[in-house]
């Protein structure tokens, strides 16, 4: 009998323990449950687009103190919306960071550089009130995806443009960069977007100095054509000014299944974000 019960201590002891992992594994990885905050408007004036200038803020529910992560869609300048990707807010928000989705005006309404005029806006907001949604403004990241990578590199390089907004490059606190074109020509996809005497100003390649934030560049294996030797040109030139950066190739990935699988269990793209984002913002703190 009493070995019976000293057999039963045992088991149970080792479960026990075994449950205390468990539990400070879940701890480590906590899930939060989601408040979406739709449409809000981040600009104000008589030319305000009630449609484009508005943003979506995906709050983890009970967070303080949070990092920010900024998302700027995709569509060739020309077409999305904030609604594209819903798994970019529903997944970094359930992981404890606050996500805010974005819409911008799109050509043929406007042409560079109001695209990234509107971005800047945006994340001016998000500096100003962020903190009523859990978040913290001095832990801001950029992410793009196409189109929207382009425009968060420019406005993380080009400083021009965040100056309008009454801030500086040093408040973004990391930038995460997709399948982005960061070298602008003048025709092609880009006829009717960048005016030919501007094509320098909106490349991001071209405005690469000493003071850039931290850069995750990412592109998909199967991405569209060129956007594997952007991406890799830019992280040299980045690299070459001492920026810390992160270029990764993400496999069995093309253009569009890079941002819709994040989410997705195991997804490289998802740990490499939230990877960077843990490593920056507690460098930032």
């Amino acid at each position: 009998m009493q070995k019976q019960m000293r057999i039963l201590a045992v088991v149970m002891t080792g479960l026990l323990l075994s449950a205390a992992t468990a539990a400070g594994a879940t701890a480590a990885d906590r899930v939060y449950k989601v408040k979406k905050h739709a449409s809000l408007t981040y600009t104000a004036g008589e030319k305000v687009d009630r449609y484009r200038h508005r943003l979506d803020v995906y709050q983890p529910v009970g967070v303080k103190d949070a990092p920010v992560l900024m998302f700027v869609h995709g569509g060739a300048w020309r077409f999305g919306s904030k609604a594209f990707h819903p798994n970019i807010g529903n997944t970094f928000a359930r992981r404890g960071i606050v996500t805010v989705s974005i819409n911008y005006r799109l050509t043929p309404r406007v042409k560079h550089p109001e695209h990234v005029r509107d971005v800047a806006r945006a994340f001016a907001w998000i500096k100003k009130n962020i903190t009523n949604y859990g978040g913290n403004p001095k832990r801001v990241f950029l992410c793009g995806h196409s189109a929207g990578a382009h425009l968060v590199a420019l406005l993380a390089t080009n400083e021009k443009y965040l100056g309008e907004a009454g801030h500086k490059t040093d408040a973004i606190a990391g930038v995460i960069a997709v399948s982005g074109p960061y070298r602008v020509r003048s025709g092609g996809l880009f006829a009717g977007v960048f005016p030919r005497e501007l094509v320098d100003d909106a490349s991001p390649a071209l405005h690469v100095d000493d003071a850039q934030p931290p850069f995750l560049v990412m592109y998909a294996q199967h991405d569209m054509q060129m956007l594997d030797v952007l991406a890799r040109d830019f992280a040299r030139r980045l690299k070459k000014h001492s920026s810390p950066v992160t270029l990764l190739e993400v496999k069995a990935r093309d253009h569009s299944s890079i941002i819709r699988l994040i989410g997705i269990q195991n997804d490289p793209a998802t740990e490499a974000m939230l990877k960077f984002v843990a490593t920056h913002a507690k460098a930032g703190t």
